[in-house]
Formats: C-alpha cells, structure tokens, sequence
C-alpha cells in the first residue's frame, strides 16, 4: 500500500486523490485468483491503480495548467516514468501494468525522459546534512538546467535561507543534522511561499505513506538514480505549475 500511494500521488499531484486511487486498486485486488507470487500481486495491484487512473484522469487534475502540460504529452509516457525510475518496475513489468508491449514500454521511457516538462533555471533549494549527498544533488540539479539557491544542514538554516532567497522547489532529507526535520522545513516555507512544491528523499519512504496524516506527494527514496530526481522534479513541475 505505500507504494501504491507514492505512484497514486505522483500521478494526479496530490495526497487525497492518490491515496483514493490505491484504496481503490487494493478494494479490486481483492478479486484476485490465488494463489500468486508477491511480484504477481505488486504488478496486478498497479495494473489496478492504473485502470482507476485511466477512468479518473480527465477529472483528477484541478488546475488548468497542469490539464494543458498533460494534454502535450505522450500518452502513457509520464507514467511509464514513474514506474520506471520511481517504482523501479522491469520494462517487461510495465508492459503488463499499462497493457503494452515490452518495447512500447521502453521506447515510452525514453520519450518520456525527452518530453520531461521542467523550467530552465527554477530556483531549488536543497536541505541535507551530508555534504556528498548534497554535492551529488547540486550537481544532478544543475545539469538539469536548474539553479541551486542554497544548501541548508538543519530546518533553521533552510527557513532563513528561504527567507533571503525564495525557492521554487524544496528538496528535503528527512531527518537533518540536528535531529530537525526536512518535512517541517517545508512546511514552514512554504507557509510563507504557498507555490513552492517539494520533494522528499528519504531511505524510508513508507514512513511518509501511511495514509493517516498529512504527508508529502514526491517522495524518492536514497540512494537515489538521477533519473528518479529528474522524474521526481519534472512531475511536480508538470502538477503544481512551477
């Protein structure tokens, strides 16, 4: 299930509408002939999510913006992205969740990472306390086209960064040097700067996927593949209108 709420967010940009989507996968997965191998049961169950997905899509997204940038796309392109680098499914895996065959799959990955929708030059502030993690995201950022505007080790440090230079984009750990917290970071930044997303890059990404909370819609889990921080950037891009 956190899994499944991780791909629901990330397909329609927010917490409410993509966790519906999962309960909705897990409800029809219930159907299901057994016995089957976990495998089977993960592919059927994002097989679900995306039927659900497909009758939803046309209604899911509130801002025009987003229904215009989506229309531009490839059809099933931004989803085999996600499953791909986010989920980390095989290209044959993905052939069996969209209903394709295993070289649509790939050849969709690849238009997928050449339509990526991202603005040059958007204005990322990265918050994370290991100097290496923090050099190798800088530098993933930059050779996407995007302006790093700081580097803060601890909650504090990024909110007055923030305040001196307002980010487009946050991308967060989730537990800093001072035992602070990314996740209120955010919260406290984007209180002041309602359109800045986030990201967050955690090695415990169902700690963030409970359903029961108010939690983050674009989650990576570490360590992480620049193509899952492209993709991470991109779909929030594409959602929120950065």
């Amino acid at each position: 299930m956190p899994y499944l709420r991780r791909y629901g967010r990330a397909l329609t940009g927010c917490q409410t509408t993509g966790d519906t989507l999962a309960a909705k996968a897990r409800r029809s997965a219930r159907t299901m002939p057994l016995p089957l191998s976990a495998r089977a049961v993960r592919i059927l169950m994002f097989t679900e999510l995306h039927n659900a997905w497909s009758e939803l899509r046309a209604h899911s997204l509130s801002q025009r913006e987003a229904r215009r940038r989506m229309g531009r796309l490839t059809r099933n392109s931004r989803e085999t992205l996600l499953l791909r680098a986010i989920e980390e499914f095989s290209f044959a895996e993905i052939a069996k969740i969209l209903n394709l065959d295993e070289a649509q799959a790939e050849q969709l990955f690849e238009v997928a990472l050449a339509e990526a929708p991202y603005k040059s030059g958007t204005r990322v502030l990265i918050v994370e306390d290991d100097p290496m993690v923090a050099m190798d995201m800088s530098a993933c950022l930059s050779d996407m086209g995007c302006q790093v505007v700081g580097v803060a080790r601890t909650a504090a440090e990024a909110v007055e960064l923030a305040g001196n230079s307002p980010p487009e984009l946050i991308i967060a750990s989730l537990l800093l040097a001072d035992k602070s917290s990314g996740l209120e970071a955010a919260r406290r930044i984007t209180a002041q700067n309602p359109r800045t997303d986030a990201v967050f890059v955690t090695p415990y990404p169902e700690r963030l996927l409970t359903g029961t909370t108010q939690e983050p819609v674009f989650i990576i889990t570490t360590p992480y593949l620049q193509d899952q921080v492209r993709s991470a950037v991109t779909q929030s891009f594409l959602l929120s209108g950065l």
